[in-house]
């Protein structure tokens, strides 16, 4: 059984850097000084937890400096009392060939899959994927600076879940005492894994209303009590009623903007552990909402919020102050300019 911490003591961020495209590019150009002073913002407003992306197609090139680099991470977090949670895999974005995981064109610089459909589609091919999953397991295992193992995040087609599936049993069989648990898209997603898994996510990014994110955490605390495992929304943004976006209908452009003051109470209200996205602004992780101009997060690299009211809510302060600047980076003013009026 885990300890009530798990249940509802989580407060936190998904973390990619912010001149970072992609999880490869993250840790390619991983930085000591700067993950220490993104950490050091997130501590500002309370968070406790990260959630991050590891890069298989970095490891399989330099697998030695990826292995020190995700310790310097452990040990830069620990030092600002946030637990990490590795997500290993991801099967949103597109396909990892190189010219994707180096683009950096500001539309369609986005998420890449890892690995790529031909690797989970072949079982011939994933011994390289469990080689890297067990290089971290093995390690970290019994390392209190991990807060759970993340082993794919997502899953979508039965290629997908019968690679998580694999992933799971294999993480399972490495008798770790971190708990383990996958990026459900929706809590009926954890249904397919209920046997394998320690804690259970859902991911309410774009809510269409106060009553549908109401719904889903009254449904999560439901879950979380009756199965006895923890209910976490790792994924969320903010409410958005003119439309979600995907879909190619309209988006009023107010709405493309950070507004995470409207979700934050609910959390608290309900006592749900969770994860806001994310922690530095960034423009949109899928190229279906980066192409529309949606940008998320609160902080600027230089200590700067979007915005004062939402960082106060994730914070549950409504005295901080911090500097606040409405815009975002130049290297993506195009995407920003989707969003003006």
């Amino acid at each position: 059984m885990l300890d009530r911490s798990y249940f509802d003591d989580i407060r936190g961020a998904v973390y990619i850097p912010v001149r970072a495209f992609n999880a490869f590019q993250a840790w390619r150009d991983y930085s000591t000084e700067v993950s220490a002073r993104d950490l050091g913002y997130a501590k500002k407003l309370n968070i406790n937890a990260l959630r991050i992306w590891m890069s298989y197609e970095f490891w399989c090139r330099e697998r030695a400096k990826a292995e020190e680099r995700f310790e310097d991470f452990l040990r830069v977090a620990d030092s600002f009392g946030m637990r990490v949670m590795p997500s290993f895999f991801e099967c949103c974005g597109r396909e990892p060939t190189e010219a994707n995981i180096l683009d950096t064109d500001q539309f369609t610089g986005t998420a890449v899959r890892s690995p790529g459909t031909e690797t989970t589609r072949d079982r011939n091919l994933w011994k390289g994927p469990f080689s890297f999953l067990d290089t971290f397991i093995e390690r970290y295992r019994n390392d209190r600076r991990i807060l759970a193992f993340e082993v794919t995040n997502e899953p979508k087609t039965i290629e997908d879940h019968l690679f998580a599936i694999a992933l799971l049993n294999r993480a399972k069989s490495a008798c770790s005492d971190i708990p383990i648990t996958l990026g459900g898209q929706t809590l009926f997603d954890n249904i397919l894994y209920r046997d394998s898994i320690d804690i259970y996510q859902t991911h309410e990014n774009i809510p269409l209303s106060p009553f549908q994110i109401e719904g889903v955490l009254i449904r999560a605390k439901m879950v979380q009590e009756m199965e006895h495992k923890p209910v976490w929304v790792t994924e969320w943004q903010q409410i958005r009623k003119s439309g979600v976006g995907f879909s190619g209908e309209h988006v009023d452009k107010c709405e493309l903007r950070p507004n995470h003051k409207s979700m934050a109470a609910f959390f608290r209200k309900h006592g749900i552990g969770n994860f806001v996205w994310n922690l530095m602004l960034r423009p949109a992780y899928l190229t279906g909402q980066r192409s529309i101009g949606t940008f998320n997060g609160l902080f600027h690299e230089d200590g700067a919020v979007y915005s004062l009211e939402d960082a106060r809510a994730v914070a549950g302060d409504d005295k901080l102050q911090l500097e606040e600047r409405h815009s975002l980076p130049e290297f993506f003013d195009r995407v920003a300019a989707l969003s003006e009026d």
